[in-house]
């Protein structure tokens, strides 16, 4: 579904604080076609724990929001998914949200999962975007009729769209992920190139045991992923936070320099999966490492204001290596969990830019999503590692 633009209303107030610049969001939508407010929609900020659901009136209240910039978004089954981008600096008017619903032919060439064929694609989708961390066993699809499949036979490519926010439980980390797809593409390889909003909503239980699982996988979890990632590189703490980073050209087959490149035995080969118009194809390469200017971040940062850094690198790939660990616990040495000790695999995520910069917050959130792509190891874990930029550890 397309993601569209809401609008804000000048004569509605958001509310901000003195204290750590955090503010309230408030806001009303409605029913684009009707104009009447429209309860049980799902309001929450991007990669965040920020989360409401409108009122009977249609209203909504996201309270003690601190981060700088972020994307609200605005989801119900059967209407369109609305996005907000707000500014903490531009003092943010009240936000109306005009959900226009989703007509039935849209899903004319689709099916569901309710059909052989559908149950067959909702197999392979599960099996790839849940991932293959130790997580993924304890993830749950609880509204799985919300999905919809169109397979192209010409390409080779499953096609996934959704009515409404899919609602996944993730056990291991204590949280309900909502979330919306404005595109998202597979083949039955398991690549996949997709643009993904979500929202995270903390789990409750009264068992003791349980919490304190949820805690730990929480901070394991968190050491190693894109959130503490891009935390790192907007606070320059990459190599204090385990981080190490390189910046490579990769040359495809075909492209000037291949030849000569593949020739240098100590240069990294492979075979990567990328988009030719509406397929997905795989296509020979040979990386060379950058040095000197072209392999320091600093070449490709600006800083935009007091919250937020962009980063333009086009042409480039950013290889991150990080040390995750595979053993689920804590270290017995130490009187809490330390991310670089114990049972560790050298673990390698690539970050492929557009020409576009994206965007990176003082509290570890990257946007637009649809600006740049991530694989390998990051990419390989999937759904079932993902966490909000706010988690609280």
């Amino acid at each position: 579904m397309k993601i569209k633009k809401a609008i804000s209303l000048g004569i509605l107030v958001c509310t901000f604080f003195a204290n750590a610049n955090a503010y309230n969001l408030k806001g009303i939508v409605v029913n684009a076609a009707t104009n009447k407010p429209l309860s049980g929609v799902y309001i929450y900020i991007n990669q965040s724990e920020k989360l409401a659901i409108t009122q009977a009136d249609g209203t909504f209240e996201l309270q003690n929001v601190t981060a700088p910039e972020a994307d609200i978004i605005a989801t119900q089954k059967g209407f369109e998914t609305l996005q907000y981008h707000v500014q903490y600096q531009k003092n943010p008017s009240l936000l109306k949200f005009e959900m226009q619903p989703i007509e039935n032919k849209r899903w004319l060439n689709w099916v569901g999962n309710n059909t052989e064929k559908g149950k067959e694609w909702f197999q392979l989708f599960q099996n790839f975007y849940m991932g293959h961390s130790v997580n993924a066993a304890q993830c749950e699809m609880l509204n799985a009729n919300v999905l919809h499949f169109n397979w192209d036979d010409s390409t080779q490519i499953l096609n996934v769209a959704t009515d409404g926010p899919l609602l996944v439980s993730n056990e291991a980390l204590g949280y309900l992920l909502i979330m919306n797809f404005e595109s998202f593409k597979m083949n039955k390889n398991g690549d996949l190139l997709y643009d993904v909003s979500m929202g995270f909503k903390p789990l409750h239980s009264s068992n003791p045991s349980i919490l304190y699982k949820w805690k730990n996988n929480r901070i394991q979890n968190f050491a190693t992923s894109q959130v503490s990632f891009w935390y790192s590189l907007y606070a320059d703490s990459l190599k204090q936070n385990g981080f190490t980073v390189q910046f490579i050209q990769r040359i495809f087959e075909g492209e000037p320099g291949y030849v000569n490149a593949i020739a240098n035995k100590k240069n990294t080969t492979g075979i990567q999966s990328v988009k030719a118009g509406n397929a997905i194809v795989k296509k020979k390469f040979v990386d060379l490492l950058l040095s000197g200017k072209e392999n320091n971040l600093t070449t490709y940062l600006k800083k935009v204001n007091d919250f937020t850094t962009s980063l333009t690198a086009p042409q480039v790939i950013l290889q991150v290596k990080y040390r995750r660990v595979d053993a689920w616990g804590l270290n017995e040495q130490t009187n809490g969990f330390n991310p670089f000790l114990g049972n560790q695999a050298e673990s390698y995520s690539y970050i492929i830019f557009s020409n576009n910069p994206i965007y990176i917050t003082k509290n570890g959130y990257a946007y637009p999503g649809n600006d740049f792509w991530v694989t390998g190891d990051w990419n390989w874990m999937g759904l079932s590692t993902a966490m909000p930029y706010d988690a609280a550890l």
